[in-house]
């Protein structure tokens, strides 16, 4: 009896996957247009810097490598860092800290300028599951703006420029836009339809589906293979570091052995101290085969 192949329809990938997000917003039209529907009291008018980050990172680098996915610079010089957040993380909040902190200190203050000219930044995340895990409590409203606030009194706000906007696709949206609806439709990959900027959205997505499929396979392939990476290197870690402690837990019980043998036969402390040193010296300073003598004769460790 034969049996067919069932068919099974390719995945399609969504706005929120990193490639796709990436490309459709390197369109910088659509781009300005989710900025301002995100921000409209903004009045953003155009954008005259853009920068999408492709690159994966810099294994080699000791500080945490991170890769801002679209940064642009409007024409009043006000700086916008939007990142698509697909996993729930009660460390959200420290993440968009540490993405501050990079864009502070990535050269926007030049040498010889004062504070006054540090740029307003605004870091916007948009999240794909629930993002509440990283705030005080619960909260179910779809947009959040933070700001640095006086803990005693929420009126009162430091002017430091920074502004921090959490968007929660799966939140309640029943006092937001029509657009910003449309927006948590397209990260819910529901269909959408408002008007011509979500159907270009969705559009693009379906064509990159079909045109740089083979793309964004072998990009998610790498992306396991560096996370596979990271853990047979963090377990071949764990087993270097358990058999060092090993050798140096045998090292002691030796040394402590040695110690207790030459007391019992009745060596002076000098000679017990000269072979100690002779075969342990390489593993322990004199101090610490000193403590080890005084521990075993059970006196105090003044007296070493």
């Amino acid at each position: 009896m034969s049996h067919e192949a069932k068919y099974v329809p390719l995945k399609k990938y969504p706005f929120t996957e990193d490639k796709i997000f990436g490309w459709v917003m390197e369109n910088q039209e659509f781009c300005l247009y989710l900025l301002q529907i995100i921000l409209p009291d903004l009045n953003i008018k155009k954008i005259i810097e853009f920068h999408k980050q492709d690159a994966i990172g810099n294994d080699d680098r000791e500080a945490k490598d991170i890769r801002l996915d679209i940064k642009v610079v409007d024409d009043r010089g006000r700086i916008f860092d939007i990142e698509m957040q697909t996993t729930a993380s009660a460390y959200l909040g420290r993440r968009v800290r540490y993405y501050q902190s990079i864009i502070d200190g990535d050269g926007i203050l030049k040498v010889g300028k004062d504070y006054s000219q540090l740029p307003d930044t605004y870091i916007i995340f948009l999240c794909s599951e629930d993002p509440s895990d990283a705030f005080s409590k619960k909260d179910d409203r779809a947009v959040h703006f933070f700001k640095t606030v006086d803990t005693k009194d929420s009126d009162l706000k430091l002017n430091d420029g920074a502004t921090k906007v959490i968007i929660n696709s799966k939140g309640d949206f029943a006092s937001e836009s029509a657009e910003l609806k449309e927006l948590a439709n397209l990260m819910n990959d529901k269909e959408v339809s408002l008007n011509e900027q979500f159907i270009w959205a969705q559009n693009r997505i379906d064509e990159l589906n079909k045109d740089r499929r083979s793309d964004i396979v072998s990009y998610e392939a790498k992306l396991m293979d560096r996370e596979l990476y990271g853990r047979q290197e963090g377990i071949k870690k764990g087993r270097e570091e358990g058999l060092e402690e090993g050798r140096n837990e045998a090292r002691c019980e030796g040394l402590n052995n040695l110690i207790i043998g030459f007391s019992e036969s009745g060596l002076s402390d000098e000679l017990i101290f000269t072979q100690a040193q002779k075969r342990y010296g390489k593993y322990f300073t004199d101090k610490q085969i000193k403590q080890f003598m005084n521990e075993a004769k059970g006196r105090p460790l003044q007296e070493a």
